[in-house]
């Protein structure tokens, strides 16, 4: 009797322990105050808040590889994604709410040497893109590309006349550089979104993210996480019908 007494509290015991939080691995590039190395930035502390209950392990360098690390099964949550890529491949879920709007997609160009109004204005012009992103598909029919792994080292391209039309966002800009060049707006502003691999466990992590992200707007905490970047995010318009 005393035997099975005790294995009875040993039982409720091993109960009562607490269990080890399911580990969630995040793939994000590297976007300063947004997702940063460290673990910390605007889109991480999102996802922190949205997954409290969860060992995270973010993964933060190029968007190369975290693209390659989520297509490979080795990351559960891929940050920052245009729902157009058709890159990503495999069978993938989306949740109800994005994570941000990006700015729009521009044609840099410096108007001392170049004229930039249509799409027919591209076809002679050397025009380059960030390598990791897809943005070819913003940009008309042109006569050479150009992939550069550096904005500013192409901005300096650009400048010098080695390239005629860099592609980019607006932020990545000098005041300098504003006043220098001029900009053809190729894609308007545009959100950007967590995706999720379309099994059971990912469905169950949008699941998570798209009811904890419902409770941080209604709480006004989401707001509190995107600070002076909230109002770009336009989130309100996600819940004028609810």
């Amino acid at each position: 009797m005393r035997f099975i007494v005790y294995v009875i509290c040993l039982i409720s015991l091993l109960g009562a322990l607490p269990t080890k939080a399911e580990q969630v691995t995040i793939a994000a590039a590297h976007w300063r105050e947004f997702s940063e190395p460290e673990g910390e930035g605007v889109y991480l502390e999102l996802i922190k808040q949205t997954f409290a209950d969860k060992q995270l392990k973010f993964d933060v360098g190029s968007y190369a590889r975290a693209k390659r690390l989520f297509k490979n099964q080795k990351a559960d949550v891929l940050v920052g994604v245009y729902k157009n890529d058709k890159t990503l491949l495999g069978d993938v879920t989306y949740p109800k709410y994005y994570l941000d709007m990006e700015f729009p997609i521009i044609a840099i160009y410096n108007p001392r040497t170049t004229k930039l109004r249509h799409s027919e204005d591209f076809k002679n012009l050397t025009v380059g893109w960030f390598e990791e992103y897809a943005y070819n598909r913003y940009v008309p029919e042109h006569a050479q590309s150009y992939r550069f792994t550096d904005i500013h080292k192409a901005l300096v391209l650009l400048e010098s006349g080695k390239v005629d039309v860099v592609v980019d966002h607006i932020y990545n800009l000098t005041e300098r550089q504003k006043r220098m060049f001029e900009t053809l707006e190729l894609q308007g502003k545009t959100p950007i979104w967590l995706v999720f691999h379309d099994n059971e466990r990912g469905r169950l992590l949008k699941n998570q993210f798209e009811l904890a992200f419902e409770k941080l707007y209604h709480s006004k905490k989401l707001a509190e996480v995107f600070g002076e970047h909230y109002e770009h995010a336009n989130f309100p318009s996600l819940f004028f019908n609810k």
